[in-house]
């Protein structure tokens, strides 16, 4: 059992995304998803103890390694923008970089995971999100530039632009448009 919570750590640890529990049944070759549960709550357990830095956290997509709040003030610097996953990353980037952009877009090219990060990112602050008929009106905020130190919206295009460039033309498409 211990080899399996091991694993089940080195999964999560290792995950861009979270993963759920059918794919950690998968990896931990495990057919119960009743076992599945039984150790994800045993990590949890484990991971609850005082003097662990890490927590277990359960999202709409599945479970992901967090830092514990209490210390992310002291480790965030050796990480920057490590709160957020790569699908957050990939789907916040589209969004500024064609900002103001409708939500169908996004999740046109993303999937129906963007649903749930742009709901997470307008919790943080970092897009603003205003109804259009059906849709809604995607776009970043100024707490979108602070938090990674831009001085404007440009900025970042140039930034990015220049990172795709470095990538040898290996760009995944980004201007939608």
């Amino acid at each position: 059992m211990e080899d399996k919570k091991s694993r089940l750590e080195a999964a999560l640890f290792l995950a861009e995304e979270p993963v759920d529990s059918d794919e950690i049944a998968d990896i931990l070759d495990l057919g119960s998803m009743g076992y599945v549960d039984m150790l994800i709550e045993e990590f949890r357990d484990d991971l609850d103890e005082d003097n662990r830095g890490l927590e277990l956290v359960k999202t709409p997509e599945g479970y992901e390694l967090k830092v514990k709040k209490d210390h992310l003030e002291h480790v965030s610097h050796l990480a920057p923008h490590q709160d957020l996953n790569e699908g957050q990353l990939r789907t916040l980037s589209l969004i500024a970089y064609n900002a103001p952009v409708e939500q169908t877009d996004i999740v046109e090219i993303r999937g129906n995971r963007a649903y749930q990060h742009v709901k997470e990112m307008v919790s943080r602050g970092f897009i603003s999100k205003e109804k259009d008929g059906r849709t809604a009106i995607l776009d970043v905020t100024n707490h979108f530039l602070d938090y990674f130190d831009l001085s404007d919206f440009d900025e970042f295009k140039r930034q990015f632009e220049n990172e795709q460039a470095g990538r040898d033309g290996e760009q995944e498409g980004v201007d939608m448009f």
